[in-house]
């Protein structure tokens, strides 16, 4: 059973009272997240024992440093099941991870008169790169819509997926409406049609075990 007085105790910014006597209530986390103790203690050892450049250095705090950097993204890609640890890239947050697949990959790789589908209930970091894209490229951006159960309507996808479909870039989870989308599902129909797929698993990774293989997407940000 869910203890919810452990689980706040390893936060330490929980001990706040916002007024006399009321403890301080979170409901913030989907859009920047408290730390727990743990981290904020490897964080402040890091910054008291170790601190140096990475990869940039051979004397022996670069080498911890390096050590560590790397020993950091293999347990990122053991989390998600990544087959090699060269496939995760460190980005601040996934607003940057989806802007650096739409200007290196995009940039590259869409032209004038190719669409990129999204769908109606993106955060806006899922939307705007892609739309200046569009705009700088003269590429069409098309929408999945939902459904009033706040489910992505299914059913419009197929037609949606053109021969000038590019990529289809979506939620796992909505930010809004907490819908859990079918990823593995949207990402086969995705190339099926020859697209590729990038998922925003931002709202995913906290919540739900994330396994990159089997969803099979090309691309995946997270923070």
């Amino acid at each position: 059973m869910l203890n919810v007085s452990q689980i706040r105790s390893d936060f330490p910014i929980l001990a706040t009272e916002v007024y006399p006597g009321v403890p301080l209530i979170y409901l913030d986390s989907a859009a920047s997240s408290q730390k727990p103790a743990l981290v904020i203690e490897a964080m402040d050892d890091y910054y008291r024992h170790t601190n140096a450049n990475v990869h940039r250095g051979i004397h022996r705090l670069s080498e911890e440093a390096t050590n560590a950097y790397e020993e950091a993204r293999a347990k990122i890609a053991r989390f998600i099941n990544a087959p090699d640890p060269a496939e995760v890239i460190y980005v601040s947050n996934t607003t940057e991870g989806i802007n650096l697949a739409a200007y290196s990959w995009g940039r590259a790789n869409i032209q004038a008169g190719d669409e990129i589908l999204l769908t109606e209930m993106e955060h806006h970091a899922n939307l705007v790169p892609w739309q200046i894209l569009a705009e700088e490229k003269g590429a069409v951006v098309k929408y999945v819509p939902f459904l009033a159960d706040g489910t992505l309507d299914l059913a419009a996808i197929p037609s949606l997926l053109t021969e000038r479909t590019k990529i289809f870039s979506f939620t796992a989870v909505s930010n809004v409406f907490g819908t859990v989308n079918p990823v593995k599902q949207l990402v086969k129909m995705a190339h099926d049609a020859g697209v590729i797929a990038l998922v925003d698993a931002a709202q995913a990774a906290p919540h739900m075990p994330i396994d990159v293989q089997e969803w099979d997407c090309d691309f995946m940000a997270f923070s």
